[in-house]
């Protein structure tokens, strides 16, 4: 279960940051089409993973910072996940231990609750579109994101949290229909048919800059 006794003291931006991707989450998947409330996470809960997440980021094993990927979501709902015999603990500890076995892209480490807290209780590649994703992508750097319509596999970023600065990605000003061909390729996505959907290509674009580990600028200017 999650451990509100660890050595590390709360991370301080996690619970503002709860409260507003849990807003977003309620605005876009409080209704199914049939008008059927969905689930979303509780507040608690995104705080909870939020600043676990933020400690195990900021911890390295075997010399390496862990970039892992952790997705609020019932394993009832997850296709055919893998499955621990036991839930284990959701720590800082335990997610550096982990990183290494889930590091590869599309491999989310699932969380839900267990008694009165959060457990993390295995993996699974299949995720509903209303599950909550953050990902580790840095040191201190973490992305909240959730699928994208469609079967795409992509993923809308919600936030971006940096240490104690927080950004809220704001998907209505996010669509690039005249994106170059050279950005395609970096964010690593074969057809401009998966940009059908909006999406903040700086955002993704700034974490395939981090893939490379080398630093790196970006400029931006107007179109013309």
């Amino acid at each position: 279960m999650y451990d509100h006794h660890r050595v590390e003291r709360p991370y301080a931006a996690a619970r503002t940051v709860a409260a507003r991707v849990q807003a977003h989450f309620v605005r876009e998947f409080g209704n199914d089409s049939g008008g059927a409330a969905v689930a979303t996470a509780d507040v608690d809960d995104i705080e909870a993973l939020i600043d676990v997440a933020f400690w195990a980021s900021l911890r390295r094993e075997e010399g390496y910072s862990p970039r892992i990927s952790l997705a609020i979501v019932d394993p009832g709902t997850a296709g055919a996940p893998l499955m621990f015999e036991y839930p284990l603990p959701l720590s800082p500890e335990r997610l550096t231990k982990l990183a290494a076995a889930v590091e590869r892209p599309g491999i989310h480490l699932g969380v839900w609750r267990a008694g009165d807290g959060l457990a993390i209780w295995g993996a699974t590649s299949a995720l509903p579109r209303e599950a909550l994703v953050l990902e580790v992508v840095a040191a201190g750097v973490l992305v909240v994101k959730h699928r994208r319509r469609g079967d795409s596999g992509k993923f809308i970023n919600v936030a971006v949290i940096e240490g104690d600065q927080i950004k809220i990605v704001d998907e209505r000003g996010s669509t690039l229909p005249d994106c170059p061909p050279l950005v395609h390729s970096l964010l690593g996505f074969d057809s401009p048919g998966a940009w059908g959907e909006s999406m903040n290509v700086l955002v993704e674009l700034a974490i395939s800059m981090r893939a490379h580990h080398r630093g790196g600028t970006l400029l931006i200017v107007p179109s013309g």
